[in-house]
């Protein structure tokens, strides 16, 4: 009978001592705002204690709302700190795993850009940014993207001045 008053003692220990999802948010909250402060440059082991946490959270709730924002955070901490990969990964979980979000939409749109700005591969830049405008014509975001998706056939930004320059030059002007 002692055996089993104290195993139940120790389970109620246990289960008290186990932190909410409310207290897991809050300390990500609160590594955030601390990360935040630093905002140009996250420091390597600030960024992986909370991917840490991120990953921590994704796993014990993933069916709760705040776990399809958390993914998408992930992926903008790996995108800082250079890992294209995981940042990358972390949008595909959010779009495979949560495909009737609202994030999706805006999920398929950043992978287009951490293709171009961190992992520097254009072909594939141009594929998600080509894929968008596609499947979201409609968008806030599809005029963006169909820029983006010209621009990265330009060779290099001085090109990019000569084209702008000159599709405005025949634009016809309505000056007195």
């Amino acid at each position: 009978m002692k055996k089993y008053i104290l195993l139940v003692i120790l389970c109620i220990a246990f289960v008290g001592c186990k932190p909410s999802k409310e207290n897991k948010l809050q300390n990500i909250r609160e590594l955030e705002a601390q990360t935040m402060k630093d905002a140009k440059e996250i420091s390597r082991s600030r960024a992986d204690s909370l991917l840490t946490m991120y990953d921590n959270f994704i796993v014990e709730f993933p069916k709760d709302s705040n776990t399809v924002i958390i993914l998408y955070k992930a992926s903008d901490v790996c995108a800082n700190i250079k890992d294209c990969d995981k940042a990358i990964d972390y949008l595909d979980k959010l779009i495979s795993n949560y495909p009737k979000s609202y994030m999706v939409e805006i999920a398929k749109f950043k992978k287009g850009t951490i293709y171009d700005q961190v992992c520097h591969n254009k072909e594939k830049a141009q594929k998600a940014y080509g894929e968008f405008v596609k499947e979201y014509p409609k968008s806030q975001y599809a005029n963006d993207a169909a820029i983006l998706f010209q621009m990265l056939d330009m060779p290099d930004e001085m090109e990019m001045v000569r084209q702008f320059e000159a599709k405005n030059s025949e634009t016809p002007t309505t000056e007195n």
